[in-house]
């Protein structure tokens, strides 16, 4: 995994940092969320020791959520180095990495971030919301040149049941949206996913 430079504070609540992975092409993101239960990691690659220490001071690493099967990345070492659990849903679950404990859909996990299943993308790919955020796996990608989109067909495990999934988002109340593959995006997200679902 590549180690990442590129750190930035997007709410008072709410980091984010990301690197490119040449192996895959591709930009990987990651974020972390201050809740009232502590600091939870997303879908973290290793993150440059400044920016590392600058997230966590004077907050509790509480855990490491992985939105999808396809994301352990570097779980494994924040675990050991926080000495916190990693959380995944039961469909994402593999022989890179064993979770600690599981997410469903529905469950209110962490506080107040409610977990919705999003079948359709990747195995047991997982969606939080809460407090104003919605961190997404590998369903939505905010890439340039293209912004905001569904992730495209052919990784897709069922690109019509995914566009169905993501409309349960629509149902919660978010004004920042994260990703594992790109940007957070902050200028009216839920509005631009709605287009993109019409």
């Amino acid at each position: 995994m590549p180690l990442a430079t590129d750190f930035q504070t997007v709410t008072p609540a709410l980091f984010s940092w990301h690197a490119y992975e040449p192996a895959v092409k591709c930009e990987l993101s990651s974020c972390a969320l201050d809740t009232e239960e502590g600091l939870i990691l997303v879908d973290p690659i290793e993150l440059a020791d400044a920016s590392f220490a600058e997230m966590i001071h004077g907050r509790k690493p509480r855990a490491i959520v992985i939105t999808n099967g396809n994301h352990t990345r570097d779980a494994e070492k924040f675990r050991a180095l926080l000495g916190v659990k990693i959380f995944a849903s039961t469909g994402a679950e593999g022989p890179e990495i064993t979770p600690d404990g599981t997410l469903a859909d529905g469950q209110l996990a962490f506080g107040q971030m409610r977990i919705l299943s999003l079948p359709g993308a990747g195995p047991g790919e997982i969606a939080l919301v809460g407090n104003g955020i919605a961190c997404i796996g590998d369903a939505l990608i905010h890439l340039p040149p293209h912004g905001l989109r569904i992730l495209p067909d052919q990784y897709c495990a069922d690109p019509a049941q995914l566009r169905r999934s993501l409309r349960k988002l629509l149902s919660c109340d978010f004004q920042v949206m994260t990703f594992a593959h790109g940007a957070p995006l902050t200028d009216s997200p839920r509005t631009k996913l709605q287009q993109l679902l019409a």
